[in-house]
């Protein structure tokens, strides 16, 4: 499903240098499976889960997702098949939990962005599935750290992707809270 090939993340710099992170490495992460990745703080996860997810693109080597090229995927394509939650903070403006949790939608959606029922259950199923139901009507930015985590990740459900990939996904979250 997810597939890399000699890859070698890290990072360009001015004139052409570039700071490898993590190089040649070859991994298969098939269907159906979860795959968990350990290691010390500044070790590489985020920037492989970023080059893994075509936001970032590989210094050497290939990603492939459902057997195509992660980083030449039209960006909706792409947000189709995977959806990614990372650490960084999230400019939420207004929005209410479960307008931030629709947002997982708009790759399903139509040019007008409207949802339809089918999108509407995807988004209710979400915040249950997380146990942030009793957040969809909050306004996000009066939200602890930990409730903001727990519907970036319920976005990340409703997108319905093929791969969900997980930076830290619970960050700040208390994990007696209610997780289903």
């Amino acid at each position: 499903m997810l597939r890399a090939d000699a890859l070698t993340v890290g990072y360009r710099g001015r004139r052409g240098t570039r700071r490898e992170v993590l190089a040649g490495l070859d991994l298969t992460l098939p269907a159906g499976e979860l795959t968990c990745l350990l290691g010390a703080n500044g070790s590489g996860k985020s920037t492989l889960l970023r080059t893994l997810a075509g936001m970032q693109a590989p210094l050497a080597g290939r990603v492939t997702l459902l057997g195509d090229d992660v980083t030449a995927l039209e960006p909706r394509e792409r947000a189709r098949r995977l959806a990614v939650v990372l650490t960084d903070p999230v400019e939420t403006g207004g929005l209410t939990g479960a307008d931030l949790v629709a947002l997982g939608r708009h790759p399903h959606t139509g040019w007008s962005g409207r949802l339809g029922p089918a999108d509407r259950d995807a988004v209710d199923w979400a915040l249950r599935a997380t146990g942030a139901a009793p957040l969809a009507a909050r306004p996000v930015g009066q939200l602890s750290d930990g409730e903001r985590q727990r519907l970036l990740v319920a976005r990340a459900l409703a997108q319905q992707p093929a791969v969900l990939a997980l930076d830290e996904p619970v960050a700040f979250v208390d994990l007696h809270g209610g997780w289903s």
